[in-house]
């Protein structure tokens, strides 16, 4: 299976939905317009993929002919129109938000644009090659078919089109790397993804609000919530080129920020006064920005729209009780892809996987181990952590007591909560001994338990069903994990022992390509969490490229 879709269907009715309820009625054909407009291409960009490669197909001009429609269809185009309906200004709240909207229509239309016009160009690329290869005549003279995202190798029906400037040679290799003259995947990889990331500056902020505090409080780098130490490092000791010295070339602004240290410090020493803890939280945060808005023009040039945070914990940036008057278009690389959650916007915040500190998790060598070497998984499905809890159904909205009701009898399954016989060894044993791993929401839907089952090699079981994943671009999570909705846990027991064994293995094999990219390594490598995060920013700075970054969100 390849990546999952651009948007799915229910996906795209929820855009209808929203769309039909923010706008009205003089806008409505103005946004099915560019909703067409972006299915279409995305059909074009599929339907492209399937088809043969031939003579018919040389004509270089086809791939202008996309373009060119593309922009016909362009939904900036759209807002434009809107705007000219108002006389050029916002006549009500309303059509502030039908322009917005049709800007984010515009991003999904960008989307399935380059993908088709990525398809066009590759095709007259690797005839330019077959050519070129019959008369001896060397190498290409540019690198051709950068996909939509600007990593990876270029695919043309089940091919691939490699090229390195220092060779004289075209080599047509299999996707999988097989044909002896093809170059091994990883490396050319690594030499293209490097060439795409983008500059991205780093703030020096005072290290008694970052790297003190951290040494302070040696738990901060080793929790769940270390992401926000970790992202700092990686982008502060960066060796692929990443980081820039100079803020002119940058495309983005990293803001040191130890939010959840700090609050969790403050925290331990106001134990009941949370409403301190919070305010001293929020006076940090304000002293933070003091070294980026009060010393260098970056910030306030775009309102912070270029500029990356990370809220390393389940509340976000809540817990910077002024971030909708000071961050409020920044960018939150957050744990927590909740959709319903208003501090999180899918259209410019990254979700990003939690910390893993466990080198048994983690690292390849014992990652390995479970392949080579594997378990026997005797039991059916685990999971250890908080069932019942005093807040009662607004705590996992009543799942985790109900599924307690459910596995009762279940003699295979171990279900309860974390007990003093079971420390770290036996909870990390447990996970490699069990076929599922399950991870029902709390008091949010996003758990550390999820990337844990995956390094673990065993099968996620997700019920939440607003939940937003890491890396969804490029990772199909549908080919490994189950995601249960929650109306339906009753039939869960049933779900996994019917579940052939040669389908639990397959899901395992594709856990074993994708888990490194939920790891944090020391140091960063290509294709871990923060290389990966880095992907999705690129991402984000084409798309600020093309519509300029006052307007992007």
């Amino acid at each position: 299976m390849g990546s999952p879709p651009l948007f799915s269907s229910s996906r795209l009715d929820e855009k209808r939905r929203t769309l039909s309820t923010l706008t009205n009625s003089n806008n409505k054909h103005l946004f099915f317009q560019a909703f067409l407009a972006s299915v279409f291409l995305l059909l074009l960009a599929l339907t492209t993929n399937t088809s043969t490669i031939d003579d018919d197909n040389r004509n270089a001009g086809f791939g202008e002919d996309v373009e060119n429609f593309a922009r016909k269809i362009d939904a900036q185009k759209l807002m434009k129109q809107i705007q000219n309906q108002h006389g050029g200004a916002y006549e009500d709240e309303d059509s502030k938000k039908a322009v917005n909207y049709a800007v984010k229509l515009d991003i999904l239309s960008h989307d399935a644009e380059l993908k088709a016009i990525k398809l066009m160009r590759e095709r007259d690329a690797l005839l330019r090659a077959l050519d070129a290869n019959d008369k001896n005549s060397g190498s290409l003279d540019e690198f051709a078919g950068e996909d939509s995202s600007g990593f990876g190798m270029s695919s043309v029906s089940g091919k691939s089109l490699s090229y390195k400037k220092m060779s004289k040679q075209v080599n047509l290799c299999n996707e999988d790397g097989t044909n002896v003259n093809c170059p091994k995947r990883a490396n050319v990889i690594e030499e293209e993804e490097s060439s795409s990331f983008p500059k991205v500056f780093v703030y020096d902020v005072p290290k008694q609000l970052t790297s003190e505090l951290a040494k302070r409080y040696g738990r901060c780098e080793r929790d769940q919530y270390g992401t926000e130490i970790w992202f700092h490092r990686n982008f502060r000791d960066d060796k692929n080129g990443v980081r820039t010295m100079n803020p002119e070339e940058a495309d983005l602004f990293f803001v040191p920020q130890y939010g959840e240290c700090f609050l969790w410090s403050r925290e331990m020493l106001r134990h009941e006064n949370q409403g301190q803890a919070m305010e001293e939280t929020n006076e940090y945060f304000l002293e933070v920005l003091s070294h980026v808005k009060g010393k260098l023009p970056y910030f306030n040039r775009t309102d912070g729209r270029d500029h990356i945070f990370v809220f390393a914990g389940a509340r976000g940036p809540t817990i910077f009780r002024d971030w909708q008057k000071e961050i409020p278009h920044s960018i939150y690389l957050t744990p927590e892809g909740d959709r319903t959650l208003p501090q999180f916007d899918t259209w410019k915040d990254i979700v990003i996987p939690g910390l893993e500190y466990d080198k048994r998790m983690y690292l390849e060598e014992h990652r390995n181990e479970l392949v080579t070497n594997p378990p026997k998984r005797k039991i059916l499905a685990m999971f250890r952590g908080t069932i019942d809890h005093p807040a009662g159904f607004a705590y996992s909205k009543g799942l985790r007591p109900k599924l307690k009701k459910i596995f009762q009898n279940a003699t295979d399954v171990i279900y309860d909560t974390k007990i003093k016989d079971c420390d770290r060894d036996c909870y990390v044993r447990e996970m490699t001994e069990s076929v599922f791993c399950l991870n029902p929401l709390g008091w949010t839907p996003w758990t550390l338990r999820f990337y844990q089952a995956v390094m673990t090699r065993c099968i996620p079981i997700i019920i939440a069903d607003n939940i937003e994943f890491p890396f969804e671009s490029e990772i199909n999570y549908s080919e490994f994990a189950l995601k249960i909705p929650e109306k339906d846990v009753s039939d869960i027991l049933e779900t996994m022992r019917h579940m052939p064994e040669e389908e639990r293995e397959r899901r395992r094999r594709y856990m074993d390509k994708i888990w490194k990219q939920f790891t944090y390594q020391r140091p960063a490598e290509i294709g871990d969490a923060y290389y990966s995060t880095v992907k999705e920013l690129a991402r984000k700075v084409r798309a600020h490229k093309k519509y300029g970054r006052e307007s992007f969100w």
